[in-house]
């Protein structure tokens, strides 16, 4: 398997999987020496892989900084977007690269990084299937609300595409009953994974976007804010569980 791939609980049967994109801050060593040392990476998903560490669900991870590679991106978006699978510049407009990739080494890059994860992806949605009428996929992420006009959990749907409006209803309620404040496709619409995987038959998706504030502190999980976010997250999966297996 891709060393910067993780597949945990792979035998569960359970109806949901989790995806975690960009909490990796890998660099393989033969790219290392492209990058450019002044650029900032700070946009990371912190620890979220750590945050759920303990949920007994099938989860998804890569280890590849986002920075490098973004799965979280599509393959035929155009030559002028600003969001391509191995991105440009960083948040203060400073070159990731000393020199961009040529066209060989991005397609090479996809071809190692970018495509096993969605193959993973796929794989354990099919073993899923087979136990299972309906799948559910939980696209989990992290913001620093530092940043942005909102300090609540971002639950993004690509305005309600990606997911039936009986589902999203059940999955909020969910929250709320958490007491998990929660805001709907705004400032994040959803990315490529929720988009591509929930063209599946019989498969929903959801982007779920937790703001910093409510786990870390100076990028460090905060023990007793991340202990009392896990159980609550915990609750919301298990109910959600639930749910697709009726």
């Amino acid at each position: 398997m891709n060393a910067y791939l993780s597949i945990e609980h792979p035998t569960s049967s359970a109806p949901i999987l989790i995806s975690i994109p960009h909490s990796g801050i890998e660099i393989p060593e033969l790219i290392q020496n492209r990058m450019n040392l002044q650029a900032r990476r700070i946009h990371t998903d912190w620890h979220v892989d750590l945050l759920i560490k303990d949920f007994p669900f099938t989860k998804v991870s890569t280890s590849i900084s986002r920075y490098v590679v973004d799965v979280n991106r599509s393959k035929y978006t155009s030559r002028t977007s600003t969001l391509p699978i191995i991105p440009r510049y960083d948040e203060f407009g400073i070159p990731l690269f000393k020199q961009y990739p040529s066209k060989k080494f991005q397609n090479e890059w996809i071809a190692n990084y970018y495509s096993p994860y969605y193959n993973a992806i796929f794989e354990q949605i099919k073993l899923k299937k087979q136990n299972n009428a309906n799948i559910c996929l939980l696209d989990l992420h992290s913001y620093d609300d530092k940043h942005f006009k909102t300090d609540k959990i971002i639950l993004s749907t690509r305005n309600g595409t990606t997911i039936s409006e009986e589902s999203f209803d059940f999955i909020v309620e969910c929250f709320k009953k958490e007491e998990l404040s929660i805001q709907v496709d705004m400032p994040f619409k959803g990315g490529n994974i929720v988009h591509e995987i929930s063209k599946q038959a019989n498969v929903e998706a959801i982007q779920i976007e937790i703001p910093y504030s409510l786990y870390l502190h100076n990028n460090k999980l905060d023990s007793q804010k991340a202990k009392s976010l896990q159980e609550k997250l915990l609750q919301v999966f298990l109910q959600i569980e639930k749910y697709y297996k009726k």
